[in-house]
């Protein structure tokens, strides 16, 4: 037992080995290590001081569209294009004082098609030293301003960027999409743009299928020697039409995964674009909320999931404070580190490694974050309502020291995959019960309902009302939500007992299919702006004047 454990070991240690050396035999790698090296044994100018960081990214990107309008392809190139673009990291000083988290001196650089060793590190060399000028002189002129000002030792004592040891990994190339998986595609996206030609009032309509894959290098001084692949795929149907009180009625359908074949059949797509339809033409019709509500609302589907993305996505972050300007703009969440932020009863985590969930891709999931650091599989954010931690990358910060691994850029960070769960659940049948049971405690003749609707692409929600004593619903238009925030979770009440994966651009929210909020604020809209009709009456619903004498003759 104990050898073939050793001769397991030994051969997966040789495995590593030939993957590495395979790697480092790349021709992007040998490219950017080569230029890097150079650079930053070179780079010196008089008073400006050395690079002591320098990295590299390189994305090689596939990527291809096709869109059909009113039963036509109307994509000028539909077969894939290649794009190459890079980007140079480089920091003055050391790891202890450099001002990373203050500037960001990032920028791309377009690469040409031609794998050219010479062209590339060339273009490599120019934005290198691009970046070593601007840094060094924007590193001096920083730590003059610093002699000027008084700040907490505290935050003096803490390093501007973590040490990190990366390694050599290789999690994948570039994903391929060969001919045969798209080519269906075309005559399928022509037969649902064909759908809007009999709704002449709506005026603007596409279906199009979007495929970016990529394959993303990392090669820094610090012997970091990445890659990694990257796959986007979306298919999005859009509409809009004038409706009769001169507003743009929008809507908006994307599916967003990570393969071909997890989109769905022309059946299903097909009947979402029928019901695309139909909530259009009833939200023309549909009278204008009145008034102003204040009480429990029930958040179905895609409303909930973008709801929850809109809250957490970006919020729970580590923000280092900055010892030059003042921050009065901005929440410093880890100093609210074992407080309580939303309802006892919800639960956040990132799942940053999860790939698939309920046999599906997530398209969140992530190997290494964007400095090249594996993050944890799992981290609780929020425990029964209580803050417990912050997604961080290498800036550290007093309560976070350690790089955290769910870095997205410069200065972002991503869960990847977040996942909301809550203790007091329902039969997702019955969730209208539910609304209508704590409307009714409150007093309320109606309760509302918002359905699926991509929020976050600007599309007004569907907003429904619903007769506490009937339960006959009606939709309404002409409404906003007021104050709605992470705080609106606190007045949590119930979520449907079944969970859901919902995908979004490279992120992933898995949360309950519905979920009752209590104290949502609703108002009548009252802008008194709006854009100004067409002029000329729409041709296609205008009668078809009869034949002249020289059209019969024909």
């Amino acid at each position: 037992m104990l050898k073939k454990l050793l001769l397991y070991t030994c051969s997966f240690m040789l495995t590593l080995a030939v993957s590495s050396q395979e790697l480092r035999d790349n021709f992007y790698v040998k490219v950017l290590s080569e230029e890097l090296n150079r650079n930053i044994q070179r780079l010196s100018l008089p008073d400006l001081g050395k690079p002591f960081l320098i990295s590299y990214k390189l994305r090689n990107m596939v990527s291809q569209t096709i869109r059909a309008e009113r039963g036509r392809i109307v994509t000028p190139f539909p077969g894939p294009a290649a794009t190459k673009t890079a980007s140079v990291k480089l920091l003055v000083g050391d790891y202890h004082r450099n001002f990373d988290y203050l500037f960001d001196d990032g920028s791309y650089i377009m690469l040409p098609d031609e794998n050219n060793s010479d062209e590339l590190r060339r273009l490599l060399w120019l934005e290198t030293d691009r970046a070593y000028k601007a840094t060094a002189q924007q590193y001096n002129a920083t730590m003059a301003a610093l002699k000027r000002v008084t700040v907490d030792q505290k935050e003096l004592d803490l390093d501007d960027l973590t040490k990190i040891h990366t390694g050599v990994k290789d999690f994948g190339s570039l994903p391929v999409v060969t001919a045969a998986s798209t080519e269906h595609w075309s005559p399928l996206l022509q037969k649902l743009s064909a759908m809007f030609v009999s709704y002449p009032q709506i005026t603007s309509s596409s279906c199009y299928l979007t495929i970016n894959h990529a394959e993303e290098y990392l090669v820094s001084s610090e012997g970091a020697v990445i890659r990694r692949p990257v796959s986007q795929v979306v298919l999005t149907i859009a509409a809009s039409m004038p409706g009769n009180d001169g507003s743009n009625i929008f809507e908006t359908y994307n599916d967003y995964v990570t393969r071909l074949d997890e989109l769905p059949d022309y059946k299903i797509l097909e009947d979402t674009t029928r019901a695309l339809i139909r909530r259009m033409l009833e939200r023309d019709k549909a009278p204008k909320f009145e008034g102003s509500y204040l009480g429990p609302v029930l958040f179905e589907g895609e409303a909930l999931a973008n709801l929850i993305s809109g809250f957490f996505r970006y919020s729970l972050g580590v923000n280092r404070k900055s010892i030059l300007y003042p921050d009065n703009n901005t929440t410093f969440y880890e100093d609210k580190i074992g407080q309580k932020l939303i309802a006892s009863g919800l639960t956040l985590t990132a799942l940053p490694h999860l790939k698939t969930y309920d046999g599906r891709h997530t398209t969140g999931a992530f190997d290494v974050d964007y400095n090249g650091v594996v993050p944890p599989d799992t981290l609780e954010l929020i425990r029964e309502g209580v803050l417990k931690s912050l997604l961080n990358g290498r800036t550290p910060t007093r309560k976070f020291e350690a790089p955290g691994g769910f870095a997205f850029g410069e200065r972002t960070y991503s869960a990847g995959v977040l996942r909301l769960t809550a203790d007091t659940v329902a039969p997702i049948n019955d969730m209208k019960k539910e609304l209508v049971k704590a409307a009714k405690e409150e007093g309320l003749p109606y309760a509302y309902i918002v359905r699926d609707v991509n929020v976050s692409y600007g599309q007004a929600p569907y907003l429904y009302r619903i007769d506490t004593a009937t339960l006959r619903e009606e939709m309404l238009t002409g409404f906003k939500f007021t104050s709605l925030n992470m705080r609106s979770l606190r007045r949590f009440i119930i979520a449907a007992d079944q969970m859901h994966l919902w995908n979004q651009p490279l992120y992933s929210v898995i949360c309950p299919q519905s979920m009752v909020i209590g104290e949502i604020e609703l108002e009548a809209e009252n802008s008194v702006v709006k854009a100004k009709p067409i002029i000329v009456s729409n041709p296609l619903l205008d009668k078809k004047p009869g034949k002249t004498k020289q059209q019969k003759k024909h």
